[in-house]
């Protein structure tokens, strides 16, 4: 070995007598004489290279042979400096790869990505997490030829789907993303959520399988004469209650009783009427029964 202060050197041991099983193996060593990698090419072709950190090995490499005995074409296992493995990557020989990531503590498998390098799957990669303490599938992603990208998570104890996001990544909808929560125990649908090219939003959450709310906001384009509008529903999924922001910044609120409109309040913060309040009343049959006005302190207005 070489002094301190001397440059890294290279020492190459060759099997001259074909009395190993390998052809040669070449060691490398820095400045202080500690071996920091070595490269061993075995009488098969195969070959095994590995680096270090003082007596700790950090990464093993080996390629298959030249007669091509497996379907990878190399393996590299990787370990943090205190022997601890925390990486995994497998080549294959048509191009696919896979690459795995572990916690250091545990040894435990906590990410796994495959790559479609043969370009001969619908998906480009496919990324899946995993709970650390106990190695569950907590999450996944998806990437897909033409650009979407699929997201899902799970709970970590039950193993449910907790949520679904589709991502417009080639830009081919009208839509920037779509996604969807789940009930941790049950698996039933609580939400969904869709996010619009020009900014619109559309958000439904639901109670037992049944829709209990929607909330849609305008878009950049401003497509409508309203900012905001909010939706709920009853038990039995009819509408209840409807509330509508204005582009002017008039409020307009709807009420309902077993999905037939009953009442509609009006407030007029734009200063564009007479009255600040309209308070409109309608019959089962969804006349108008009534009309009642006041003013911005209370008062009720007749006209």
């Amino acid at each position: 070995m070489s002094s301190a202060g001397q440059p890294p050197t290279t020492v190459t041991i060759d099997d001259t007598g074909n009395d190993q099983n390998w052809t040669t193996i070449t060691n490398s060593y820095d400045c202080s004489g500690f071996l920091v990698a070595t490269n061993t090419i075995m009488d098969n072709g195969s070959t095994v290279s590995e680096t270090f950190f003082g007596p700790q090995r950090l990464s093993l490499t080996v390629t298959d042979t030249s007669a091509n005995n497996a379907n990878w074409a190399s393996r590299t296992t990787e370990w943090n400096w205190q022997g601890q493995k925390t990486a995994r990557t497998i080549e294959y020989d048509n191009g696919d790869e896979r690459i795995e990531r572990f916690d250091a503590v545990t040894g435990t498998r906590t990410q796994r990505t495959d790559i479609d390098g043969n370009d001969d799957k619908p998906w480009t990669s496919i990324t899946t997490s995993y709970d650390a303490a106990t190695g569950a599938r907590i999450g996944s992603e998806k990437v897909l030829d033409n650009g979407r990208i699929e997201t899902l998570t799970f709970d970590a104890d039950t193993g449910v789907r907790t949520s679904r996001t589709l991502t417009d990544g080639g830009n081919d909808n009208p839509w920037q993303s779509k996604s969807l929560t789940y009930d941790a125990n049950t698996g039933q649908l609580t939400e969904r959520e869709t996010v619009f090219d020009d900014g619109r939003t559309d958000t439904i959450t639901y109670q037992n399988g049944k829709k209990a709310s929607q909330v849609l906001t305008d878009g950049d384009n401003d497509t409508f004469d309203w900012v905001t509008r909010e939706t709920t529903y009853d038990a039995n999924g009819r509408l209840a209650l409807a509330q509508e922001v204005r582009d002017d910044g008039d409020l307009v609120v709807e009420t309902y009783a077993g999905g037939r409109l009953t009442g509609q309040t009006t407030f007029d913060n734009s200063g564009n009427e007479a009255w600040h309040v309209e308070e409109v009343t309608f019959n089962t049959a969804g006349d108008v029964v009534d009309t009642t006005y006041y003013d911005e302190s209370g008062n009720l207005l007749i006209f």
